[in-house]
């Protein structure tokens, strides 16, 4: 199979939070690697590839080579340690978008909504992709492609708190992956190299963001909103952007995410950008009414923040 160019997978998923994300380590590739390699290496299992490859848009070729210096994004879950004011209802609304997923977030932890999460209990966090259908696919091939035999395409469903009957070509599916845990030796690198000091001039990495940023506009002038998803995951990864530049990031993924119609993961962007900015507008004459309609409503969320989440 050549490269494909149109993509059709994209990793979310919480990647695009500032407070608590789901995480994804960016890997550089060394000459002569595979992802095959590199999910034995970050997951124990070869044949989780897959998932990298999803994350990455699907734009590898089958044998898997990557590009010496390739900048890779690699799917991983989340530890959370709860506090005193955090319930299921809460960590659902912080972490999936909805705390209409809070029966989910329990279940994917062996647990029931019902059950109280205890203060100081270490509960894992998704990592959510947002798949986009290619043709002849069915929502049951891919949950038994990312989840496995455990979970149900009917759990699947639910989890999108869409009333949708069936998934066809184009149709966008968020997907919680609760199997993409780093393996020991994976997580020893990872945190070499986070401790390590990394000697980049700064400048010119806000700059090269500066025109990735321009990018984003272009892409969103042109309806290329799967790729506005991947290129702002891999911005929001660099601990150089300056706030200005993340809100600019922020804005147009929630363009894409309205786009697609995932008004949850759009709110969840928009408050991330309102809490750098409080003061941030958009202009009804560029910006689309349905865009809008989601901004204004995070606005008043956030001045007029609602009750307790486990009442909902």
């Amino acid at each position: 199979m050549k490269r494909i160019t149109t993509i059709f997978i994209l990793a979310f998923l919480c990647g695009f939070f500032v407070a608590g994300r789901a995480h994804a380590w960016i890997h550089v590739a060394r000459d002569g690697e595979t992802l095959e390699q590199l999910a034995n290496f970050y997951y124990g299992d070869p044949s989780k590839s897959i998932i990298i490859r999803a994350a990455n848009g699907f734009m590898h070729p089958d044998d898997g080579s990557v590009l010496q210096g390739e900048r890779i994004e690699i799917p991983g879950i989340t530890y959370h340690t709860v506090t005193d004011s955090e319930d299921w209802y809460a960590l659902a609304n912080r972490y999936l978008g909805s705390s209409s997923r809070a029966s989910f977030l329990a279940e994917l932890n062996n647990r029931k909504v019902e059950t109280s999460v205890a203060a100081g209990q270490i509960i894992r966090i998704p990592y959510q992709l947002l798949y986009i259908f290619a043709p002849d696919e069915t929502i049951k091939s891919v949950t038994k492609m990312f989840m496995g035999d455990k979970w149900k395409p009917e759990w699947l469903q639910a989890y999108n708190l869409k009333k949708k009957k069936k998934y066809g070509r184009g149709d966008a599916l968020l997907i919680p992956l609760i199997n993409v845990d780093y393996t020991a030796a994976a997580k020893k690198e990872i945190e070499a190299k986070q401790t390590k000091k990394v000697s980049v001039d700064d400048k010119k990495a806000q700059l090269q963001a500066v025109s990735q940023i321009a990018e984003l506009r272009k892409m969103y002038s042109k309806g290329k909103y799967l790729q506005i998803v991947v290129t702002g995951q891999k911005l929001l990864a660099n601990p150089r952007l300056t706030n200005p530049q993340k809100i600019g990031v922020y804005q147009y993924l929630a363009f894409a995410y309205v786009a697609f119609d995932e008004i949850s993961l759009a709110t969840q962007t928009f408050k991330s950008a309102l809490e750098l900015q409080p003061s941030m507008e958009l202009s009804p004459i560029t910006v689309s009414p349905k865009i809008l309609r989601v901004f204004q409503k995070v606005q008043k969320e956030l001045l007029e923040p609602t009750g307790d989440a486990s009442s909902k």
